[in-house]
């Protein structure tokens, strides 16, 4: 189901030989108990934080509803700061947000995309965080703002070429000073998961997940993070977020999303100031105003708090208060406004990309807490439910369009209903805009049955209870009542609103807001990207010594908690494996949480033992069964309130079914149907050949797509398996009763159950017995195939040449077969090298060497016994620093920084990793029938834990030493060769310059 909450905008993405693990746990403690724990904070007189109160007080603002599905407790400090807690005991951990109401929407109009840098810059510490000295380091800051103020105010790009000269050589001054990545190296060493940040047009968030016995840390580090915040490394994190930018250039969506919105916003900042923040902006920043920014909308009374997980409501609330109430309350800035003309006649914009043309379309529509915004939402679903909306049946499913799908969005100010279509080969982007009109029109007559209703909101229902499995669902729920100001009780009673809601109410909305005349519609059409040339500034790598630590971080670490002892799966307590038949096991995890279920079948075949199984899972998409025509199967399936999925893999396809258990025997005999005796046509098939070979053709035009088609080409040779699909021959020549033979065909093969649900494992047994006939001699599935990277003594680099904003670069070796002993070492490996925001890749390549916005590397073992391990890196980076992120990154791969200080936080984070890691009811079956691939029998993870534990800092050099350092490198770029060096290029390996051509199939 589609979320209707508000979308999130633009992120961080903030993802000595002869040591043993008794040292290593010497050195955590050592650095934990460096100086004395840390005294009150000095009183602040800007931004968030002020002085310590002498009690801390807060108020329940909302007695207990019975009707609240997350028993939220929200209480408002003294202050004006919101707290909102939910509690969820499903693991040992809790995830919490802080949320501001600031964002692009409040930036000035000559510095667009201020809240997204302010957003990157508070990762940066402040007068006790991610500094040695802060006031040795503080001349050099003033220096740094004064010099960019020059800057801000320059016009002569000669001079402020001088200028930003001055900046690099007084930041590398500054430097000398900065823990660089501090703050995400504390919460690395307590075992966060998810920290992060993201901006939209009115607020920003800052997120992450700990451990349940790191909430008292997680209240010191954050209540202290907003008082007086320092803005060190800046020039770095500048070409960062300009790197982030390019990634906006070269997604074609975005590009027609920003087209849609200046049309649709002549004045509001939702149209006219991108989060992201135009190019020339975000290259002449002012710290000045982002300074002011942060002083007038960091204050608690613009600010709240959302917690959830395994908490204590009481504990927790008073643990907050004791910390959060320092800061001090501010009166904010009257609220802007910003008056829209109503559309009275349609107006299109064209925007240019290669390859896939659409049409977008939006009508105005209203504000959150709008009566009519529940109405709203039915009509959206109406149009588009994924399964059995007007758009889904009449366009998508009849195959009149390649695709089209349906978007609402509810600002604070304004709201919309997007439309968007993909045109069939031939067709017009004005014929897909009037087919899309044409859904509408049926809404507005009330050309919609009257089961929809009830459907659309047991979806809802549903959706709702998934969710509050979640604890980052439950977060974002309460975070998106607090960001749109809305009552708690009002919020919560959305779905009941929905109940209420008539046809005849849905027929007048559609009627009040969609005309054909009062839209806006951007055509993307086939052609150049409009991408601006960036120079490079001259940045000087910054000195990252990890051996740097603040004595206000050593005092957080040295915080007392009580350890937790990591919960393991145990077979007959966790999950059943049984015998449902001979050679069909059944693996069975009871949901204790709510009546959902989840069933499939898994067969060991897929389109490496039958590349047809691709064609004909597509053309399953399309069928129907003997009882149900195609359409009326979709509606089927709406009405259950159940999903469908057949997919392959190249060696597994899984069918499978989710919904609520209530409705699993119709549904699993609704399923069982469809399969066994699938129903289609001929004109349906030739449809959807043409459909499947325009998307080809469209692929060939997609960068992301053309870097993968290329990689793997590398890896393979001809073998790849972009290679050896099936031909636009095969496709055109294969017919649909040999297709839809091989459907039935599957379930003559050995093959597994699973489910997960709140039914006993005998029921399910019985009902699956009732329709689930198993043949008396099942086949056995063929042999798997695997594929082997192919041999090389040198770095083979290809290069496909585009014109995009950045260079995609991919860097694989392949290594030994899948080996259980290398599990722990090169997971310490992963952790420590390329996974997550306090590795060496990120931190040398981004926060060091601004050469990117995300960079990461990892070993990835084989998914099988027999699987081949891989080497992985990726980078994305501007044009023009291709060839310097390349050769830093292969530097980083072969001589990796060795210290001893950054093997502790990773080796402390993955012990924290073991200690609190759960797995859900969802995931059991799929990863116990994953260990068993791997030659398992139980959960692996009590030997890797006490393997982990004895481990230290030489067997994870030794195996970098003997499975990644100085290996032959499959390198694959795809970029403007106009703007890298091939010449220098080869100075890296032997260069080959390859066509579209060579790595797609014809």
């Amino acid at each position: 189901m589609k979320m209707y909450g508000t979308a999130q905008g633009t992120g961080s993405n903030r993802g000595i030989l002869g040591h043993s693990a008794m040292a290593v746990t010497f050195v955590l403690a050592l650095l934990a108990t460096a100086c004395s724990p840390e005294q009150s904070t000095t009183p602040a007189d800007t931004g968030a934080a002020q002085s310590e109160p002498a009690t801390a007080q807060y108020t329940r603002i909302y007695p207990p509803n019975a009707t609240d599905p997350l028993n939220a407790h929200i209480y408002e400090l003294n202050n004006g700061l919101r707290v909102y807690l939910s509690r969820n005991t499903e693991e040992p951990r809790f995830y919490a947000e802080i949320a501001v109401r600031a964002g692009s929407k409040h930036d000035p109009a000559d510095a667009t995309g201020l809240a997204h840098y302010l957003e990157h810059l508070l990762f940066k510490g402040n007068q006790q965080l991610g500094t040695l000295d802060y006031e040795a380091e503080k001349p050099y800051l003033d220096e740094i703002r004064e010099l960019y103020e020059i800057h801000f105010n320059t016009a002569d790009p000669v001079e402020r070429a001088a200028i930003y000269s001055q900046i690099n050589q007084a930041s590398q001054q500054a430097a000398e000073y900065a823990i660089p990545n501090e703050f995400d190296k504390l919460y690395s060493i307590m075992g966060a998961s998810g920290l992060n940040a993201h901006t939209w047009h009115e607020e920003t968030v800052y997120k992450v997940g700990l451990p349940a016995n790191r909430l008292e840390q997680w209240a010191t580090i954050e209540s202290d993070r907003f008082i007086n915040p320092v803005f060190r490394l800046f020039h770095t994190e500048l070409e960062v977020v300009y790197e982030e930018k390019n990634r906006t250039l070269d997604n074609r969506d975005r590009i027609s999303y920003y087209a849609l919105a200046d049309l649709l916003y002549k004045n509001h900042p939702y149209g006219q100031q991108s989060t992201i923040g135009d190019a020339e902006h975000l290259k002449n920043p002012s710290l000045v105003y982002i300074q002011d920014y942060f002083d007038t909308y960091y204050v608690p009374n613009n600010m709240a708090i959302f917690i959830s997980g395994d908490i204590d409501i009481e504990q927790t609330i008073n643990t907050v208060a004791q910390h959060f109430s320092k800061w001090e309350s501010k009166p904010l800035p009257p609220a802007q406004s910003w008056q829209e003309e109503p559309i009275t006649e349609v107006e299109r914009a064209t925007v240019y990309y290669p390859g896939q043309e659409q049409v977008t379309m939006a009508f105005r529509t209203v504000p959150n807490g709008h009566p009519d915004k529940e109405a709203l939402m039915l009509v959206d679903m109406i149009l588009d439910n994924r399964t059995a909306g007007l758009i889904n049946l009449n366009l998508n499913q009849r195959q009149r369009v390649q695709a089209a799908g349906s978007s609402p969005e509810f600002h604070n100010d304004y709201g919309a209903q997007t439309l968007w279509g993909v045109p069939r080969e031939g067709q017009t982007l004005e014929e897909v805009e009037q087919l899309l009109l044409e859904q509408i029109e049926m809404i507005k007559q009330g050309e919609f049955e009257d089961w929809i209703l009830p459907a659309i909101v047991n979806d809802f229902k549903r959706m709702e209870k998934r969710s509050l499995e979640s604890n980052v669902a439950r977060v974002t729920e309460m975070r998106e009542a607090f960001l749109s100001h809305a009552d708690w009780n009002t919020h919560i009673g959305e779905i009941r609103r929905l109940e209420r809601v008539t046809k005849q109410d849905v027929i007048d909305v559609a009627n009040r807001y969609f005309s054909d005349q009062n839209y806006v519609a951007v055509h993307r059409l086939d052609g150049p990207a409009d991408i601006p040339e960036v120079e490079k500034p001259q940045i000087d790598p910054v000195n990252i010594d990890p051996s740097r630590q603040s004595e206000y971080a050593a005092n957080i670490l040295a915080m007392p908690y009580d350890e937790i002892e990591p919960r393991f799966l145990e077979a007959g307590v966790d999950y059943q494996v049984a015998e449902f038949a001979p050679n069909v096991p059944i693996y069975y995890a009871h949901n204790e949480l709510n009546d959902l279920f989840t069933f499939s079948i898994n067969i060991e075949v897929g389109t490496e033992q039958n590349e047809l199984l691709s064609m004909a899972s597509a053309l399953l998409d399309k069928a129907g069964t003997v009882d149900y025509p195609a359409e009326e199967l979709q509606k089927q399936w709406y009405r259950l309130g159940s999903d469908f999925s057949f997919s392959v893999g190249s060696n597994e396809t899984q069918i499978s079914i989710a919904g609520m258990d209530p409705q699993f025997e119709e549904s699993l005999t609704l399923m069982l149907s469809l399969i066994s005796d699938p129903q289609s046509d001929a004109q349906t098939l030739e449809d959807l050949k043409r459909t499947v070979l325009q998307a080809r053709a469209d692929q060939k035009e997609n960068p992301a797509v053309i870097s993968q088609a290329l990689y793997l080409y590398n890896r393979y040779g001809d073998e790849s398996p972009m290679l050896q699909s099936l031909t636009s021959e095969q496709i055109r020549s294969v017919d649909a009763p040999t297709l839809l033979a091989l459907i039935p065909q599957l379930l003559k093969y050995e093959h597994s159950i699973s489910y997960t649900g709140s039914m006993p494992l005998q029921t399910v047994s019985e009902i699956v017995s009732g329709h689930h006939q198993i043949g008396s001699e099942l086949m056995a599935p063929p042999a798997e195939k695997l594929m082997f990277a192919r041999e090389i003594q040198d770095n083979q680099i290809y290069v496909i040449d585009r014109d995009t904003a950045q260079a995609q670069i991919r860097i694989e070796f392949p290594d030994t077969t899948y080996d259980p002993t290398l599990t722990v070492p090169s997971s310490l490996y992963n952790n420590y090298f390329g996974s997550g925001m306090s590795s060496v890749v990120f931190q040398e390549l981004r926060e060091a060497r601004a050469l990117a916005y995300s960079a990461a590397a990892r070993y990835a073992q084989g998914g099988r016994q027999d699987a081949e391990n891989l080497m992985l890196g990726v980078i994305g980076t501007q044009n023009d620093k291709a060839i310097d992120a390349l050769d830093a990154f292969v530097d980083l791969i072969d001589n990796m920084p060795q210290s001893f200080e950054r093997f502790a936080d990773a080796y402390g984070s993955q012990i924290n990793d073991y200690r609190t890691a759960t797995t859900s009811a969802r995931q059991v079956p799929g990863m116990v029938r994953a260990w068993q691939r791997l030659g398992y029998n139980s959960d692996p993870r009590p030997e890797q834990f006490a393997q982990l534990q004895s481990a230290g800092f030489e067997d994870m050099l030794q195996f970098q030493q003997n499975h990644v350092a100085g290996r032959p490198k499959f390198i694959s770029i795809v970029g403007d060769t106009d703007r890298i060096d091939l010449e220098a290029l080869s100075r890296l390996g032997t260069v080959q310059t390859l066509s579209v051509d060579d790595v797609f199939v014809e």
